[in-house]
């Protein structure tokens, strides 16, 4: 083994951490029948050779010995090797897309080379895997599919290959990797995608039988992969949801954690003591046990693992995708719920659908006596007040049943506290006794003044006296995020004491409150003629100051005593400010007035004319401005369609304006026909990751866009 390995002169080559000198030890290591310490040498590997995934010289020097270790037979750990060789390769990166840490193009260049060595260097002797597809080792059997798919050249071959071994093969971890090596074939080529969906759509008609779930399920996520937009096979939701019960019932379960416990070359347990495999002190010793964690919270993991890749294919396809939601919330395996809450907070926000039942079930989990659970559920649902109704009894009766313990600090990490939030978020008077208890000494959640301000005017101002409570134990200027929340929360009481607590921080020494000061002069705003006792203070910071302090002090002035004289001159010179947060403030306050505003009606139109330089959310704040100050259709109409198009965070408040336009806006209908009938909530740009939307603002652009359609007979 390893011929050659001493005629390379690792030491003139470099990794992460130096000369490469220590490469052969690491290549060793992966070679040793001790498990601790392969894993020890490949954590070498990731943490120097390939660190965080960069390419050196001696990183290319070692993919033949890489690939010496996957061809030698018996030797255990050749799956995750496979997976270091497909990292290695870049799976097609574009070095022009990556940060390179120097202006020098020579050095660029010999970079660039180097990866362009990485990629024809594994997929050159990619041969190799193909004589290892049968290997008795089930771990890495599992890994050569779809290293055969990134690395091989040949897709026909490979095709050819993966469909004779999907007839013979009987592990069900490789089958599942049979069927999304094939699938992912049919993705990276478009001529082979009709040959894939084939062997695909035998294998859910003809499969291995009701025995094998995850080979059905796992097909059926690659033909959804296959045809993105073409039709599923019929039942498709039906196979998907018999997996998942198959799934539960543990058929595959034993066999599934032999290999995944650690046991190698096919041995089953007993294979180095029994297949329990120590952990090390490394990284990936760490993210090993981590994901053995949480798997082993699940039963048939797999299973709950292929639902999600199916979600993901299935993409738009909002119909079935609620459905497999709902089964998988009602499933009886916790770990699946568990998954099951976590995918409906992504689909819920991200996507237009038959939610009712799916919001239902996320209320349901609130009545389960694991607090974890009720924690995550409610966790979601404060997300989704907007369409939160069908859940708002169960939230309310969890809350009526009392907290675990006593109100605390951080109350809002327990079970009941996050349920008492999702209630809150709804606006729901049966929140406010114990918003009432936990904030009189506990945490002030940022989004307070947020519930309140959804709340019936009577239950709002319940919540005053504690509000102003803790408000007057704060010395103006000291706690800042407390003081900006409580501010807000207070204002959106709606009550007259309210103007106290902000009132005494405009009268502190400018030097103490400046932390503050905006949050209070925005309370006063919020609270209008109530304020008119702030009237000299605000007065003078609209005279002096930053403009982005004096804007908003102009708000206050006229939201308390309607001084438009004397605003007007400070939102001009806010349209200026070189930051646009700076003309957006003021934009919002013109909007606010009205017609009042109408005197910046040129300065607006100078803004309009400028479109290079008030493009995104700036667009959409003039848009609004200049259709309140104005009321001008004709003049509005072109502004808005541009600021809908300028950034989709736009459209809710242009949607707004011309559901009030009428049948004036009925140039706008094509493009709102348009938005109303996509499956995604506007914003949602298919970002990855554990991601939420923004669904009020859609559920709101959804109203607005009806409306328009109704009034114009569309």
């Amino acid at each position: 083994m390893f011929t050659g390995i001493d005629d390379v002169d690792w030491a003139s080559m470099g990794h992460a951490y130096g000369n490469a000198s220590d490469v052969p030890e690491l290549l060793q290591g992966l070679a040793s029948v001790d498990a601790a310490e392969r894993e020890i040498a490949l954590d070498g590997m990731y943490g120097a050779v390939h660190h965080q995934g960069d390419v050196y010289d001696s990183t290319v020097a070692c993919v033949p010995f890489l690939f010496e270790l996957v061809a030698t037979a018996g030797l255990p750990g050749r799956g995750e090797i496979v997976e270091l060789l497909r990292s290695i390769d870049g799976d097609g990166r574009d070095p022009e897309e990556m940060d390179f840490w120097s202006d020098d193009e020579d050095e660029y260049a010999a970079w660039a080379e180097l990866l362009a060595r990485a990629e024809s260097d594994t997929r050159a002797r990619s041969g190799v895997l193909l004589d290892v597809l049968a290997d008795p080792d089930a771990r890495l059997r599992r890994a050569v599919p779809g290293a055969l798919v990134q690395l091989h050249g040949d897709p026909e071959e490979v095709l050819t290959v993966l469909r004779r071994r999907l007839a013979v093969e009987r592990d069900g971890g490789t089958l599942r990797a049979l069927a999304a090596a094939v699938g992912e074939l049919g993705v990276r080529y478009e001529e082979f995608a009709d040959a894939s969906g084939a062997v695909l759509a035998a294998l859910l008609n003809h499969g291995d039988g009701p025995d094998n779930p995850g080979l059905r399920l796992s097909a059926l996520v690659q033909l959804a992969r296959c045809s993105p937009s073409g039709p599923l096979p019929e039942r498709a939701v039906g196979i998907a949801l018999d997996a998942m019960r198959e799934a539960r019932e543990g058929a595959e379960e034993d066999v599934e954690r032999d290999v995944e416990e650690g046991a190698e070359g096919g041995a089953g347990k007993g294979a180095e003591g029994d297949g329990v495999r120590s952990g090390t002190p490394t990284l990936i010793s760490y993210l090993r046990q981590l994901r053995a964690s949480r798997r082993g919270s699940v039963k048939a993991p797999w299973a709950t693992e292929l639902l999600g890749e199916l979600h993901r294919a299935l993409d738009d396809r909002v119909a079935e995708r609620f459905s497999l939601l709902e089964d998988q919330l009602r499933s009886p395996d916790w770990g699946q719920r568990r998954e099951a809450i976590d995918m409906g907070g992504l689909l819920l926000t991200g996507w237009r659908g038959p939610h009712e039942e799916s919001v239902r079930l996320l209320g349901e989990q609130l009545r389960e006596a694991d607090h974890r659970i009720v924690r995550w559920a409610a966790g979601e649902l404060e997300g989704l007040y907007a369409i939160g109704g069908p859940a708002v009894e169960a939230l309310a009766a969890r809350v009526a049943g009392g907290p675990e313990f006593l109100p605390q600090a951080r109350w809002r990490e327990t079970s009941y506290g996050a349920a008492l939030c999702a209630l809150a978020a709804q606006g729901d008077a049966r929140a406010v006794p114990a918003l009432g208890d936990v904030l009189r000494f506990g945490e002030v959640p940022e989004d307070l003044g947020d519930w309140i301000g959804r709340m019936a005017p009577a239950a709002a101002a319940a919540l005053a006296p504690v509000l102003l409570g803790r408000l007057s134990r704060i010395v103006p200027g000291k706690q800042p995020r407390r003081t900006e929340h409580l501010l807000k929360a207070a204002a959106a009481t709606g009550v007259a004491e309210a103007v106290g607590p902000a009132l005494r921080i405009l009268r502190a020494p400018a030097d103490v409150a400046r932390p503050v000061l905006r949050d209070a002069v925005r309370a006063l705003a919020e609270l209008g003629e109530p304020a008119r006792e702030a009237l000299p203070e605000l007065r003078r910071l609209a005279r002096e100051g930053e403009t982005h302090l004096r804007v908003h002090a102009a708000a206050a002035l006229w939201s308390a005593g309607g001084e438009t004289e004397a605003v007007l001159p400070v939102l001009s010179l806010g349209l200026t400010a070189d930051h646009w947060s700076g003309r957006i403030d003021a934009l919002r306050v013109i909007a606010r007035m009205g017609p009042e505003a109408a005197g910046l009606l040129p300065e607006l139109r100078g803004l309009v004319a400028s479109p290079e330089e008030n493009g995104g959310w700036v667009a959409g704040a003039l848009a609004t401005a200049l259709w309140e100050a104005g009321r001008d259709e004709e003049e509005s109409l072109p502004v808005l369609l541009r600021a809908w198009s300028a950034h989709v965070d736009n459209r809710p408040d242009v949607a707004g304006v011309w559901a009030q336009m009428g049948t004036a806006a009925r140039s706008a209908v094509p493009v709102v026909r348009k938005e109303l009938l996509a499956a995604r909530r506007h914003d949602n740009t298919g970002g990855t990751g554990r991601i939420r939307y923004r669904c009020a603002d859609d559920e709101l652009l959804l109203g607005h866009g009806r409306a328009l359609l109704e009034a114009c007979h569309d």
